[in-house]
Order: C-alpha cells, then structure tokens, then sequence
C-alpha cells in the first residue's frame, strides 16, 4: 500500500506545486499591473497639477520639489531645453524624449543621497504633459520615479511566496499521506487477513471494515468469492476421497479373481503389477485428499529411525542397489505418525527406483530440528525442475521418468505432509551424484531424542 499512498502524496504534492507556481506568475503579474497603473495615476496627477499652477502664474523654479521618493521634475520646452529641474534624481534634458503621454525608459542619470552623488543606470517609470504659462508659452512637465518602487513591493511578495510554499506543500504532502493511510488502512487489513488464509482454510474469511465505502464492499465480495472457493474445494475434496475409497474394494476383488483365475504366470504377474500400480495410485490420492482437509496435525512422538527400517524392510524385495544407513541416527520427532512414515516410505522407494547402484540415508536431529537426506547414484534431478517434481503427478525428461511402481504422487504427499508439519523438503545434487532429497522438520516438532538402548 505504501506504493499508492506515495504516488497519492506525490500528485497532491506536485499538483499544488504547479498550482502555486501558476497562482504565484499570475498574482505577481496582476500585482505588478496594479502597482504601476497606481503609479501612473500619481504621476498623471502630479504633472498635470504642475501644469495647472503653470497656467496660473506659477514660478517653474518653486514646482521642482517633489513628495515622490527618489522621483524626478523636469520643466522645459518642447525643443528639450530645460527651464527648471528638481527631486532626487538629477537631470538636465527629458529623458526619453519629449513625446507625451507615460512610459519607461531606461537611462543613465545621477541620483542624489545624503552621503553624495552616483551614477545610475536603470528603469524608470515617466509622464509628460503639455502645460502653458501665463503669457502662453509653451512648456512640457516630465515627472518620474524608478520602477524599482513597484519591483521592491513585488518582490517582496515573491519572496513571501518562496519562504512560504516548502512548507505549504510540506504540510499538504503530510497531510495527504495520514489521509491516505487511514484511508488504505482497511485494505492493508484485507490484504493481512487474505494473506494468513491458507489454501486449504475452507469457511476462512476476512474481517468486514465498517467504512460504509467501496472498500466494505469489497471486503463483502472477496468473503463471498472465498465461500464460494471453499465450497468448490470441499466437493473437490469430498469427490477425490469419495473416489479413492469407493475404488479400493472392486481393486481387491479383481485382484483376487486375478490371482485365482488359473492363468499363465506372466499373465498373472502382469495384471497383477498393474493392479498394485492402481492401488498405489488410489491409496496416494485417499492421502492426499485426506491431508488437504486441513485437519490439525497430531503431535504423538514418532521414531524417525524405525520408519526408515521398517520402509526399507518393505522396499527390500524389490531392489537391488546397495543401502547405506550408517548415518541413521536415533530421532524422534512430534507428529503424525502415519503421516510421517508415509513420507519416508516414499522417499525410500522413489530413491530406490531411481539409483544405479546406491542410495544412502541420512538422519539426525540438531539445534534448528531434524534432517532426514535421502541420496542415491541416479540420474539426478535438473535445477529447473526441482521446485515442480513435488508437484502432483509431475512428468520430468525421459532421464528421470516415472519407473515401474511410481504413482507420480509420492513426492507430492512428501511435501504436502512436511508442510503439514511445519518443515519442507527440497530437491538438490547428492554427493553420490544423483538427487539428494533433504526434508527439515523444525525444532517445535521435534521432541527429546530417543535414548540408545544399552
């Protein structure tokens, strides 16, 4: 969740900082209109009020000073020359020209401070205006100020508008992102509730939040796709194990009405190979449906030692490799017990059917639990296929085809019931350089070692 409350936070953020931006070009823009239109309107009127006294017998000399900071007054003709002059910045001829009407210019003029002269060269804002004296002479009235006096007020406003936006969006982004976690928060609370859900949980559901949104609806619909998941399992379930057991006596009967039929000995030999294959296939497939009932494991303490003899005691008529159990150590661990020796059995007999020569048999127990490798001299398993030979009748290459007696079910009961007990089991290269099955319980399941006999 943390991937949409970041692009929400993101776009929120990035949004209002397009917006800002927008906002703050067109408020400065706006501002700086009405600044210097305020200032046309003082100079306007300060022009025309020298040209009134003009007209009315004014000195020129009298009309220079002026109430406009670091402004400029000039009084002359209309050829240039100047009559009177005045204000803080000084000036000698019109700047810009004698054209009437209001403008800016820029221009190198003296400005005079209190500590003394310098020279400038910058903007300035004019207005010029027709005025005549009392004996009718014509005159022109130049007032001006620096357009620094409306950069400085929009200027300081830019930088009210930088200082401020960082921690406007700061706090907006925060904002945004509890919003969006609270708002999240009943998802990411689904998710957790989906996720302890296991494949076999048949009636699990997920807590309802009470949002009175899209989200209490969604919940609603993914309980009721999961009632109906379970529903569709448990017949699954109930079929495959209503099938396996139903087909267990008919395979009795014609076995023995095989074996009393009076038929040739290889006949019989082969019908009944493949009757056994059958069995075997049912007897897995009654396992396995068994175990996906998800039915909680026993916790009887089991000895992992006497399942691998009493496994090998049973494959020993029907192989002719050489095993090896020096590493067979005492174990004992809590489980199934049933369970339990089922995945050693298989494990026994698939390396058996796979070996050349070979198969060595490992069993300890240690700190993190116990550790049950089964090797053999065999073709080996390939790297890409590790992961799904323990899928259900999984079909590998030709070098490790299902042999005589295989069900394809055998490695798929191996993992399912070390999953059931908390452990796994994996595929990997044996020493003897054929396929290494490594099953790892852990160490809750395991219960004290079982004292050597003396």
């Amino acid at each position: 969740m943390r991937g949409i409350r970041l692009r929400a936070t993101l776009f929120v953020t990035m949004t209002l900082a397009v917006a800002l931006l927008v906002g703050g070009l067109i408020t400065t823009s706006v501002l700086r209109g009405r600044l210097t239109h305020n200032l046309d309107v003082t100079l306007v009127a300060a022009a025309e009020d020298r040209a009134t006294l003009l007209a009315d017998g004014a000195d020129p000399a009298t009309l220079t000073d002026s109430r406009l900071r670091e402004a400029l007054v000039w009084i002359g003709t209309p050829a240039g020359e100047t009559v009177a002059a005045g204000g803080r910045i000084l000036v000698d001829q019109p700047l810009g020209g004698t054209a009437l009407g209001t403008r800016t210019v820029t221009a190198e003029f003296t400005e005079q401070y209190d500590d003394g002269l310098e020279t400038e060269r910058e903007g300035l804002r004019v207005h010029l205006t027709a005025a005549t004296t009392a004996a009718g002479d014509p005159l022109i009235v130049l007032v001006g100020t620096e357009v620094e006096v409306v950069d400085r007020s929009v200027n300081e406003v830019v930088g009210i508008l930088l200082l401020g936006s960082p921690f406007l969006l700061l706090i907006v982004g925060g904002l945004t992102w509890v919003t969006a976690d609270r708002a999240l928060r009943p998802v990411g609370s689904i998710r957790t509730d989906a996720e302890l859900i296991s494949s076999h949980a048949s009636g699990a559901t997920i807590e309802i939040p009470n949002t009175g949104d899209e989200i209490e609806a969604l919940a609603q619909t993914v309980n009721e796709m999961l009632s109906r998941l379970a529903g569709a399992d448990a017949r699954q379930r109930e079929f495959v194990g209503d099938a396996s057991h139903e087909l267990k006596s008919p395979l009795a009967n014609l076995r023995i009405d095989v074996e009393t039929s009076g038929r040739d000995v290889d006949t019989t030999s082969r019908q009944l190979g493949q009757i056994d294959r059958l069995t075997a296939i049912v007897d897995d497939l009654l396992a396995l449906a068994r175990n996906d009932e998800g039915q909680p494991v026993r916790t009887d303490p089991v000895d992992l030692d006497d399942a691998v003899f009493d496994a090998l005691a049973a494959a020993a008529p029907g192989h002719d490799c050489r095993i090896d159990i020096d590493a067979v150590t005492p174990t004992r661990v809590a489980g199934d017990g049933a369970q339990l020796r089922r995945l050693v059995r298989n494990l026994i007999d698939n390396a058996t059917r796979h070996a050349e020569s070979v198969v060595a048999i490992t069993l300890a127990a240690n700190g993190e639990g116990a550790v049950l490798h089964v090797d053999d001299d065999g073709p080996g398993v390939p790297q890409e296929d590790r992961e799904r030979i323990f899928e259900r009748f999984a079909r590998l290459d030709a070098a490790r085809g299902r042999h005589a007696g295989g069900t394809g079910l055998g490695l798929a009961i191996v993992a399912q019931v070390a999953h059931r007990h908390g452990g796994e089991a994996v595929a990997s290269t044996s020493p003897l350089g054929g396929a290494r099955f490594t099953v790892h319980l852990p160490a809750t399941a395991v219960s004290d070692t079982r004292p050597s006999e003396g």
